[in-house]
């Protein structure tokens, strides 16, 4: 049986279809959560709303929008260099937000589908998915939309990325390729020589010689040349892989839906080690020097060496679909379904001691 993410997805587009009009408990019910951070506040999106949590207390700050937003929030908001939040949204919108006082200071008029993938900022654009298979480059000065980059129709959640110097931007798609694109004008450089054999949901992960790495519900991690979209490698998995990997020192750590965590060679995808912790895997760890933080669906938080050891689980409560947020001494945590409580923060030295603080909304 796939994860419980896959039935929710497949629960959300039906609704899409079928509800014009419905209560904002009914998109909070179907919502995974958002998250990002700075050195001062967290960024949570979650349901129908977005709140800014103050890093030492666990205190609200602000919400946006005063109006809960029917349709609701699925990707992590982006913090943009020149001061911006960016919180992509199931109405078709891209809002941008004052990050000090949740005011509106923009919002996207020109998209014409469901966001549900995080946008890429290089800069002073904005490159911003949705599910019409079309790419918004959109000014993040007053998020006009310059151009409109067309990929297969198919939809696209995968946030993009990009390399130094390329010029370019990469998209994965779930009509199993990912494409690459001239940041500047939007014309397409290539487009994968093969079938990947699988939609691809998660952000590619890109190497220093500009390969790149992403995951395929056809059950493989593909390593792709950067100039050309040629496959350089397939590494097998026992399930399919929901999130792109996390690379460090040329190693490719990355989880699959049947709970099964993969250490990969970068150089030639050959495995280093692989273990199985308690439930899915739908997200990317986060790495923090010899250290590797990883959630399950099951509510646990896993503290795992890059040698492949286990030495920290942590509980937290819920159902996790959101990557871990490291801030400082804090490692934040986003579970759904743990009553009123939607962010954790919990120690980063030692995640399975006492919890600093739990966020729940001001009503």
């Amino acid at each position: 049986m796939k994860s419980n993410k896959i039935y929710l997805i497949s629960t959300l587009l039906l609704l899409s279809i079928f509800i014009s009009a419905c209560s904002s408990s009914v998109y909070a019910s179907t919502s995974w959560h958002g998250l990002t951070a700075d050195t001062n506040f967290a960024y949570l999106a979650a349901g129908t709303q977005v709140y800014a949590v103050d890093l030492n207390t666990g205190t609200q700050k602000w919400k946006f929008q005063d109006k809960p937003n029917v349709k609701g929030f699925y990707a992590n908001p982006v913090l943009t260099p020149d001061g911006q939040l960016l919180v992509p949204s199931y109405d078709h919108f891209l809002y941008s937000v004052d990050p000090n006082t949740g005011i509106q200071k923009w919002k996207s008029e020109d998209l014409k589908n469901r966001l549900i993938a995080s946008p890429l900022v290089i800069d002073n654009n904005i490159y911003q998915p949705s599910s019409d298979g079309y790419i918004y480059k959109i000014s993040l000065t007053d998020g006009t939309t310059s151009l409109k980059i067309p990929t297969n129709n198919e939809p696209l959640w995968a946030q993009p990325a990009t390399a130094p110097n390329c010029g370019c931007i990469y998209i994965a798609s779930m009509d199993h390729n990912v494409y690459s694109f001239d940041s500047g004008s939007g014309r397409q450089l290539w487009k994968t020589t093969e079938d990947l054999g699988g939609s691809i949901v998660g952000k590619p992960a890109v190497g220093l010689d500009g390969t790149l790495y992403v995951g395929t519900f056809g059950s493989q991690l593909v390593a792709l040349d950067g100039a050309t979209g040629s496959v350089k490698w397939r590494f097998s998995t026992k399930d399919w892989v929901w999130a792109g990997p996390a690379l460090d020192n040329n190693i490719l750590y990355f989880g699959d839906l049947s709970g099964n965590f993969y250490a990969v060679n970068a150089s030639d995808g050959t495995s280093v080690w692989a273990f199985k912790p308690n439930n899915s895997i739908v997200d990317t760890p986060v790495i923090s020097g010899t250290n590797i933080y990883l959630t399950t669906e099951a509510d646990s938080l896993y503290t795992i060496s890059t040698a492949g050891t286990i030495s920290n689980t942590a509980v937290v409560g819920g159902i996790i679909y959101t990557a871990p947020v490291i801030t400082g001494d804090k490692i934040l945590v986003a579970p759904t379904g743990f009553g009123t409580t939607l962010l954790v923060a919990l120690n980063l030295e030692n995640p399975n001691s006492s919890q600093k603080w739990a966020f729940t909304p001001v009503k």
